[in-house]
């Protein structure tokens, strides 16, 4: 009996070990045709989230387990997590994702356009309505294909001052639900425009930019005429929404050079600056607000209540017929922090939110990713309402020019409410007009305006009322006593450099005033700021990551390493 029990035992792991091994080699393989895969975790077996979802691109919940998706460099690195997993094959076999070869077969949004009929509907928007739309070519795909988006303004091909907000969808190539959204949200906003008073007062009032397809080489993976076997990745098989620098993990969190897809919506971003704005993705069905990159317990943003209020108006925006489970998957509030469903590093929900003074939201807008296209009429439907009262944000808040108080030249400047801002949650106001926008809730602030080489002024009790945008212009004075004749006197030295956890600041002589310097990274985002009156200043930088950094003294800068 007690060698029966060894041989079945033996058996057992035997087979165990030999259905692992086929496991492997069908990802392997599914990677080998597509260039990803898509495999299950027991939930169970996950001693350590975050280590699993800086392995590989972790998804979403899937009963007890975790969906993730996989590209070689990706598998190899979770074969060393020694943890059980298997494909996940998904059943298409019943789902309708009928294509549009023509634009006439477009009329009721209820098909998925070939990639052509798609930059041709892109064409047609900005040809059809010259006075109200302009398309933009935000960039090219690894593949060359066109990013496209269009500008929709009362002034299309000129920077007036107004709001800008952006939508965009479909970042991950398989997850198609928003692509026909934003398709079809622009469509109702251009031929609305002078018809109906909502459409004409938001194109009015704000510059908007809708980006329906983030990934066509993801979307269109296996050829330009269908997207049945659209992907997540892109063509150099990586996830472009843990490509963008990270606010904690860094500028490369993947640990790969960002693409020419990340590369193209980082210009772009730098040349709009976008106040608000969401990103569409589907696999569930709920709004993940900032920050991605960290439990709320860790760090939340500033704005947290402002985001709250807007995820609740967009959940109370689904009409009642939509059906009772609509958008209760993963929380029944249909809205939930980021980091507190799951933490991810490299998306650019965080890199706008952080990196660009902006607020987006991730909106996931369907359970299916590749939502089948008899349901998309459905859907326009149910979220119709909570995308375009979303742009309606853009008309609340506070709006104004800072500029000089003797030439009235615009000037760039910050804007900080006292007592509220923090981790780059501040804006700016535009170096070309001084004009400046702050979404924010409702209430009563005390609110800050400097700008390199003036006197701070500090404005208390302005109202903020939902009502409309309050307006708040400032003048500021120039600082004489900050004059870049003075500050380029300032001569130091910094040292260990390399550093680790301390900085020396260390000044030639005693300055006449009292000095400011900061810290900023490699990509110009102030990280420390502080006051240098002795000849010597240590600085604390032990929570800055590993990098290149830069000091400012006065006016002069001076690059470090931090180890």
């Amino acid at each position: 009996m007690k060698r029966l029990f060894i041989f079945l035992f033996a058996v057992f792991f035997i087979n165990l070990a030999y259905s692992q091994e086929n496991i492997v080699e069908k990802v392997r393989n599914e990677i080998k045709v597509w260039g990803e895969a898509k495999i299950l975790i027991p939930k169970n077996n996950i001693k350590d989230l975050n280590i699993l979802a800086k392995t590989i691109s972790l998804d979403y919940p899937k009963g007890d387990f975790w969906l993730g998706y996989v590209n070689q460099k990706q598998y190899d690195n979770f074969l060393a997590l020694n943890l059980k997993h298997k494909i996940f094959e998904e059943d298409n076999s019943t789902k309708a994702l009928t294509m549009a070869a023509t634009m006439a077969q477009m009329s009721n949004w209820d098909r998925y356009p070939t990639y052509q009929v798609y930059d041709s509907l892109m064409r047609r928007f900005a040809l059809s309505y010259p006075s109200i739309c302009k398309l933009d070519t935000i960039g090219f795909s690894v593949n060359n294909r066109l990013i496209l988006a269009l500008k929709i303004s009362s002034n299309p091909y000129q920077e007036i001052d107004k709001p800008k907000f952006c939508y965009s969808s479909t970042m991950h190539g398989d997850e198609l639900a928003g692509y026909v959204l934003l398709l079809r949200l622009s469509n109702w906003l251009l031929s609305n425009y002078g018809i109906n008073q909502r459409a004409t007062d938001i194109i009015n009032n704000t510059q908007i930019f809708i980006n329906p397809l983030a990934n066509p080489d993801g979307t269109y993976a296996g050829g330009n005429s269908t997207v049945g076997f659209s992907k997540r990745y892109n063509a150099n098989n990586i996830d472009l929404n843990r490509n963008f620098p990270d606010p904690i993990a860094g500028q490369h969190s993947d640990s790969e050079q960002w693409q020419k897809e990340t590369l193209a919506f980082m210009n772009y971003a730098d040349s709009n600056e976008f106040s608000i704005s969401a990103n569409l993705h589907s696999g569930a069905e709920v709004l993940n607000y900032p920050y991605d990159c960290s439990t709320s317990s860790n760090i939340s943003h500033s704005d947290v209540d402002w985001f709250i209020d807007v995820c609740e108006n967009f959940v109370d925006s689904i009409p009642f017929y939509a059906p009772a489970v609509f958008f209760t998957d993963v929380v029944t509030s249909g809205y939930i922090n980021g980091g507190n469903w799951y933490v991810v590093y490299g998306g650019r929900q965080d890199y706008h939110t952080y990196f660009k003074h902006s607020r987006e939201i991730t909106f996931e807008v369907s359970l299916q990713k590749k939502l089948s296209t008899s349901e998309l009429t459905n859907y326009w439907d149910y979220l119709s309402p909570g995308l375009i009262s979303y742009i309606e944000n853009c008309q609340k808040g506070l709006e104004g020019y800072i500029r000089d108080s003797i030439t009235n030249q615009p000037l760039r400047a910050k804007v900080w409410v006292e007592n509220h801002d923090g981790f780059n949650s501040e804006i700016y106001s535009k170096t070309s007009s001084g004009y400046y926008y702050r979404p924010i809730l409702d209430g009563t602030y005390t609110i800050s305006f400097s700008s390199d080489g003036y006197l701070p002024k500090t404005i208390p009790n302005i109202n903020i009322s939902g009502s409309g945008l309050t307006i708040q212009n400032v003048l500021l004075a120039k600082n004489e006593n900050s004059l870049e004749e003075i500050n380029n006197r300032i001569e130091y030295s910094v040292y260990p450099n390399p550093a680790n956890d301390l900085l020396t600041i260390s000044l030639t002589s005693k300055p006449d005033l009292k000095t400011n310097f900061s810290i900023k990274s490699s990509l110009g985002v102030e990280l420390l700021d502080g006051n240098v009156i002795d000849k010597k200043t240590i600085i604390d930088i032990s929570n800055l990551n590993r990098g290149i950094y830069f000091i400012n003294v006065g006016t002069k800068v001076t690059k470090f390493i931090k180890e």
